[in-house]
């Protein structure tokens, strides 16, 4: 996704929200900027698009009108309650006037009562879609052309014309097999990976697997119940670190980065410069944030915030920002950094953030302008740490590769003076991601996702238990 592209949704995310929490709004100037709203979504992405068309000598008005390889009309409706079949049958007649080929689409912010699905059942001529639909496009996971595709798609195969996301994101027929993961007692890398570590830590390689092009790993995260989420471009993968077993935790292609389980058992990743949140006990797929093109990485603060930290565009004139998600999109509040060079931002406490990056890191408050200065630079241990946590608000961990096949644990205390330490060393074409958590006083334990893939185009997750002091060694 494009620099202006990604701005552009940005604006419209919060005239969105706007929309949706603005208080004085009419219900007749809510659905007029409704209208306009999303012909400026479909404008953002290169299609051609008006809104509030006034039909020849004024016999009808078409809310939307665009063309996406077919010329589309569309009633768009925000109303207090669920769309009745009025608005149906209305679009229906208007059909009748236009060109064969034409196409009509009824939208309903606040989706239709049982009187319109049981109109939309005894005809064929109108798709319906749902504020869901509209906030894939508007957050950036799908493109216009590939959502109507997708849902025309669904339509003609199984004659539902409201088609969920979650139907065409994940369709039930189309699950891929899922990446296993084989002791490594059994399977054992294709060479020694802990090679050194400090007093007091303790390293051990535990899984190992050789996965498919697609399912190559981003992240790695902690859930409940000695489980961890490992996301892939394939989608979330939840391994079970007692029984070794693994599963979909979420099957959508273009996920990255972490993963965070919420209480209720639902998922939120990073997808196509997206958040999105899965929710899998009723096939529920709601995008949360969007705007995030570009490189995105996410991270759950310690008191439940979800926070999203974004790089789009040049070092030169591009955007780097840190937002604050919120429960809809339009909620999150972004922040602009002036640290182009970074791969991660680790929360520490409130609005405080280390910003991990090639080169330089530094310790952030956003609550503050500017949130940092070259003075509390301090230089970096390896060269692009993405893989970068912390187990309380003073530890910062950080693990890359140095050089070929180089890799590094280091450990950094901002309560000291900035002093980076060696707790391990390890070989591995990648250092994936890192998790870790305390355990106790002065001890954390989490698990590092490496990668063994040497010549080999696929990839080859190789996970390292590891426990450690949160304290300097020695």
């Amino acid at each position: 996704m494009n620099l202006n592209l990604t701005l552009r949704l940005r604006d419209l995310l919060a005239i969105y929200k706007g929309l949706r929490d603005g208080p004085g709004l009419t219900p007749q100037k809510r659905g007029q900027a409704f209208n306009t709203l999303i012909a400026e979504i479909l404008k953002a992405w290169g299609y051609e698009a008006r809104a509030s068309v006034i039909g020849v000598h004024g016999r009808d008005e078409t809310d939307v009108f665009f063309t996406i390889s077919y010329n589309y009309i569309l009633e768009a409706k925000w109303e207090a309650d669920p769309l009745s079949a009025d608005p149906l049958t209305k679009l229906s007649e208007r059909l009748s006037t236009r060109p064969p080929g034409t196409r009509a689409i009824v939208l309903s912010a606040t989706g239709f009562n049982s009187n319109a699905l049981e109109w939309i059942n005894r005809h064929n001529e109108l798709l319906l879609m749902d504020s869901s639909h509209i906030e894939a496009t508007l957050c950036g996971l799908m493109d216009p052309e590939e959502l109507l595709h997708r849902l025309y798609a669904e339509t003609a195969a199984s004659g539902n014309r409201l088609v969920p996301l979650a139907d065409i994101l994940l369709p039930r027929y189309a699950e891929p097999s899922v990446p296993v993961l084989a002791r490594a007692t059994s399977a054992p890398p294709p060479w020694p990976i802990v090679k050194t570590s400090a007093e007091g830590v303790d390293a051990s390689v535990e899984f190992t697997g050789v996965w498919q092009s697609d399912q190559l790993p981003s992240g790695i995260s902690a859930a409940s119940r000695n489980r961890l989420l490992i996301t892939t471009n394939a989608g979330v993968v939840e391994l079970h670190t007692t029984t070794g077993k693994t599963k979909w935790a979420l099957a959508l292609p273009g996920t990255e980065d972490r993963a965070v389980r919420g209480i209720d058992g639902s998922v939120t990743v990073l997808c196509r410069g997206a958040l999105v949140r899965w929710h899998p006990e009723t096939r529920d797929l709601q995008p949360v944030a969007g705007g995030f093109g570009g490189y995105a990485t996410l991270e759950a603060g310690r008191d439940g915030t979800l926070w999203v930290y974004n790089q789009v565009g040049g070092l030169a004139g591009g955007s780097v920002t840190i937002s604050r998600i919120g429960e809809r999109p339009g909620d999150e509040t972004r922040h602009d950094i002036p640290f182009p060079n970074g791969m991660r931002a680790v929360h520490l406490v409130d609005e405080r953030h280390f910003l991990s990056g090639t080169g330089h890191s530094t310790a952030i408050d956003i609550s503050k302008s500017p949130s940092s200065s070259e003075d509390d630079w301090i230089v970096s241990a390896v060269p692009n740490p993405r893989a970068a946590t912390g187990p309380d608000e003073h530890i910062i961990l950080v693990a890359s590769i140095r050089s070929s096949l180089d890799g590094s644990l280091q450990s950094l205390d901002l309560r000291k003076a900035p002093a980076w330490t060696e707790l391990l060393t390890f070989t591995a074409n990648r250092a994936t991601d890192l998790t870790v958590k305390r355990t106790g006083a002065g001890r954390a334990e989490g698990w590092l996702l490496t990668d063994a893939s040497g010549n080999t185009q696929k990839p080859t997750p190789v996970l390292v238990r590891i426990t450690l002091p949160t304290t300097s060694p020695g």
